[in-house]
């Protein structure tokens, strides 16, 4: 496949539809719209997805923190749009670090690695089954520096993050597997964050899966809620979307909460499965403001400057800007009904179980005590 697979899978963020590289002499759009003529940026291995109204408030050095503290107005952007950029503010220079500390499959703090080691075998448990007898394209919807990316590829390819397959602790989940090699098509992952997105680049190509960037693992700089997939080209295959570690509960309202899900729900059209995962605001006063956010990974988020910790509300900011908002059981229900999604469970403390086969990388009684009790996951098939 040449590179112009990328403008097959992935359709215009503006109008929906499909892209068309340009050649041109000079100038970063490089990529455009063969409807509405938006143009795209294509580099560094990446493409870059941002609707260009909202490109335009984002300069090379950064946001033009003028704009942004007075007015917004290149494009009349939404007070959406505006939530948007700060959280592409907060992520600013946080790539490296946030792998370092809270991605990372066996350096991260504990408090982070045991609630992604139990949302990657719940997913690679559910994905193992399909992957049986079904062709499947997976997107990661807020990918961060890209764990899933380099997971899945993995998996893909025997030659690929030796390291982590010779580790015993985590060999068994990264091991080849010749059903994910065949029929997991395409790995997907979308973050508003460019430093996010060149980070996990160049990641995937240290760990030996460079040949597959931009043929079957595709970086995209995005945003979740207006990403589109070519349909035509992925007809025939089973969408699986996540949305995952709290990435919903980073969205800055409910409102861009609700069209995450309404995106997510489009994406998985018409046959797939959206999977959520977000923390849970029984523990938001004595682990999340306490521990999770006020030791763990305070170094990588920023010290916690401001917090709401009442019955409705379990809201905090950190010096970084980083937003995050906690969910009860009937919140994620709630939104997934605003979403008008249908045929969905919603797992907490009560309802999740141990996956066993992985005692090495998470032991029955870790995924009870440290996970479970923090843990509300959404599923549903579309």
């Amino acid at each position: 496949m040449s590179r112009n697979t990328l403008g097959i899978i992935a359709n215009c963020s503006v109008c929906d539809h499909e892209l068309q590289f340009r050649k041109i002499k000079s100038g970063k759009e490089n990529v455009v719209c063969t409807n509405c003529s938006a143009g795209y940026v294509f580099k560094n291995g990446y493409l870059n997805l941002l609707a260009p109204n909202m490109r335009d408030e984002i300069c090379s050095k950064g946001l033009r923190a003028k704009t942004i503290k007075e007015k917004l107005h290149v494009g009349r952007l939404s007070k959406n749009d505006h939530d948007i950029i700060r959280g592409i503010i907060a992520s600013k220079y946080m790539a490296r670090q946030y792998f370092r500390n809270v991605v990372h499959p066996t350096e991260a703090a504990w408090s982070a690695r045991s609630y992604e080691r139990f949302e990657e075998i719940f997913i690679t448990n559910y994905l193992g089954d399909l992957l049986k007898k079904k062709q499947v394209t997976f997107v990661d919807a807020g990918s961060g520096p890209g764990r899933y990316l380099i997971l899945l590829g993995s998996k893909i390819s025997n030659d690929s993050c030796k390291d982590l397959k010779k580790n015993p602790e985590t060999g068994r989940l990264y091991q080849y597997d010749v059903n994910y090699e065949k029929n997991l098509k395409y790995v997907i992952g979308i973050d508003y964050s460019e430093e996010m997105i060149s980070h996990s680049t160049k990641i995937l190509k240290k760990y030996g899966l460079g040949p597959y960037l931009n043929k079957r693992i595709f970086p995209v700089t995005g945003i979740a809620q207006n990403f589109n997939l070519n349909k035509k080209m992925l007809d025939g295959t089973h969408k699986v979307i996540v949305c995952t570690f709290q990435t919903l509960g980073n969205q800055e309202n409910a409102e861009l909460q609700v069209q995450m899900l309404k995106s997510m729900k489009k994406l998985a059209s018409p046959h797939g499965t959206i999977i959520v995962s977000v923390f849970n605001k029984k523990l938001f006063k004595d682990f999340g403001l306490k521990k999770f956010y006020g030791r763990e990974v305070k170094r990588t988020v920023g010290e916690i400057v401001g917090s709401k910790q009442d019955v409705q509300d379990a809201i905090l900011r950190t010096s970084k800007g980083v937003y995050s908002k906690w969910f009860s059981k009937d919140d994620l229900e709630d939104l997934f009904c605003r979403a008008k999604i249908s045929r969905y469970k919603i797992m907490d403390s009560k309802s999740l179980q141990p996956i066993g086969g992985y005692g090495e990388y998470l032991k029955a009684e870790e995924q009870r005590k440290d996970v479970f009790p923090r843990a509300i996951v959404g599923m549903a098939r579309i």
